[in-house]
């Protein structure tokens, strides 16, 4: 559903709320509130009747429009708005947000309104931040860089600084560098690699840079140009003759317009007629749930179950006389990849899989994990997961920011969960050198069967009842506190 038919939906059923505030306003007053009293007065003002039309909605204050829509969406496609009772009237958020720390921003009672459900990623995002959040939904990281990743497994911040990747037609492959140069210098400066990564960050377009590298036993010169740069979200390493697949994240665009699954079956091209295989999700912190699922589904057989959601749907029913009503409805359904139809079944489907995970691995990263070996007995190597098993839809509203609701829980084939608890590994390695050492020795041998399953103990992340965090200002926004599993109501547009 796209936003106008979202819009047109929901309009539809503010006009029923609207012939209800107008009943109040001739009988009992007791049934009043602001934000039946705003209404009225905005009415009065423009000198609208009654209930509005749809466009005569539009004539009222912003701020009332995104306030009436907004509570509209919570009520159609928050999850928990119903089945928890979360949902309060809308007079228990509107008016609310004055000597509160939420007074300060702008559409203070709708970040007051949803930082009220007890879901964390349930959030409202004003116009201000639309542009910034449209980034961190649909593109892999970008800015002026150097265009390499740096070893951050062999290697501490305080020792060398070796290059694990260079992005493909980034400032580093321009310049000449490669994958396993170590760097020796930079601007006749010792490079460590937490000086490089100081470095990049304070780089700007066109600044010109001395690299000394040691490659094998030469020394070499190379000057390298920093320039924008797209970073990649798939890279391929390997030992001996076993690749580690690192995803970085599950997002639509990257180098590729393809995105990350795009990118990931263009690694498995690249490592093909690999027996074994590991998939590094550690630090993962999700995204796109259709990259996700169609990414495990290429480890799998033909049409293999990933699992179940739970999701909240919108309803519609007419009375007697024809009036329409919308209501929530929570509705389970089984889970396949979107873009998934091959004959054969995943490209990787005979390969043995080793997952790597840690405490940042959440969401999307998990839903692949879950999936997979809910299918297959691919073992897990690291700490548990995060346990972050639902799913939100980021819907632009109508003041131009994104109401981001948690729509669905995602179960795996066997109807087990692990929200709020975390997947657990078979192998418990707390640092994630020793984690892929591991998770290399294990794919070597091909032998080991999953045997763990999901926490039986919570994760601390998610609240019983209401969020339990101190007031987080939304303006500080950053990859990793909005990153889930999610899916775009309509693609907004966009210059990039």
């Amino acid at each position: 559903m796209n936003k106008t038919k979202v819009i047109f939906l929901l309009l539809s059923i503010f006009s029923l709320f609207l012939i209800s505030c107008t009943a109040t306003s001739a009988g009992n007053d007791d049934e009043d509130g602001p934000f039946e009293d705003a209404i009225r007065e905005a009415a009065r003002e423009k000198g609208l009747q009654l209930p509005l039309s749809e466009d005569d909605f539009e004539k009222l204050p912003l701020e009332l429009q995104e306030f009436e829509l907004t509570y509209e969406l919570l009520d159609m496609y928050y999850l928990y708005g119903h089945m928890k009772d979360e949902l309060g009237s809308r007079n228990d958020y509107y008016a609310k947000a004055k000597g509160t720390p939420y007074e300060a921003l702008p559409y203070g009672d709708i970040y007051y309104m949803f930082d009220q459900m007890s879901c964390p990623f349930t959030n409202y995002f004003d116009p201000s931040l639309y542009d910034k959040l449209t980034d961190l939904l649909y593109y892999s990281e970008y800015g002026v860089g150097f265009g390499f990743r740096l070893d951050t497994i062999e290697h501490t911040p305080n020792e060398s600084a070796v290059i694990s990747n260079v992005y493909p037609d980034g400032p580093a492959k321009k310049a000449g560098l490669m994958d396993g140069d170590i760097i020796v210098s930079v601007n006749n400066i010792d490079a460590t690699r937490e000086y490089i990564e100081h470095l990049e960050e304070s780089s700007k377009n066109g600044d010109t840079y001395e690299f000394v590298i040691e490659r094998g036993s030469e020394i070499d010169t190379v000057y390298l140009v920093a320039g924008q740069t797209q970073a990649p979200t798939v890279f391929v390493n390997y030992r001996g003759d076993i690749p580690m697949i690192t995803i970085t994240e599950f997002t639509d665009t990257t180098i590729m317009n393809s995105g990350t699954y795009g990118e990931f079956k263009e690694a498995l091209q690249q490592t093909e007629g690999a027996k074994a295989t590991i998939i590094n999700l550690a630090d993962n912190g999700g995204g796109s749930v259709d990259h996700c699922e169609s990414m495990a589904a290429e480890l799998l057989p033909k049409e293999t179950l990933l699992g179940y959601t739970i999701s909240a749907e919108i309803d519609s029913s007419k009375d007697m006389v024809g009036n329409v009503f919308y209501e929530q409805i929570i509705d389970t359904s089984k889970m396949y990849a979107s873009t998934y139809e091959k004959t054969e079944g995943g490209s990787a489907k005979d390969r043995y899989i080793v997952f790597i995970e840690n405490g940042n691995s959440a969401s999307c990263a998990e839903l692949m994990i879950s999936s997979v070996t809910s299918a297959k007995n691919a073992p897990v190597v690291g700490t548990r997961s995060f346990g972050k098993g639902i799913g939100q839809f980021y819907i632009p509203t109508i003041a131009g920011g994104y109401a981001g609701i948690t729509n669905v829980q995602f179960l795996d084939k066997n109807k087990n969960t692990y929200h709020a608890y975390g997947i657990e590994p078979d192998v418990i390695k707390t640092n994630l050198k020793d984690a892929v050492d591991a998770a290399f020795k294990i794919a070597k041998e091909g032998t080991m069967v999953r045997t763990a399953g999901y926490s039986d103990t919570p994760s601390g992340h998610f609240a019983l009842t209401r969020r339990t965090a101190t007031f987080k200002d939304p303006r500080n926004l950053t990859r990793r506190d909005y990153f889930g599993a999610f899916r775009i109501k309509k693609h907004p547009r966009h210059s990039k």
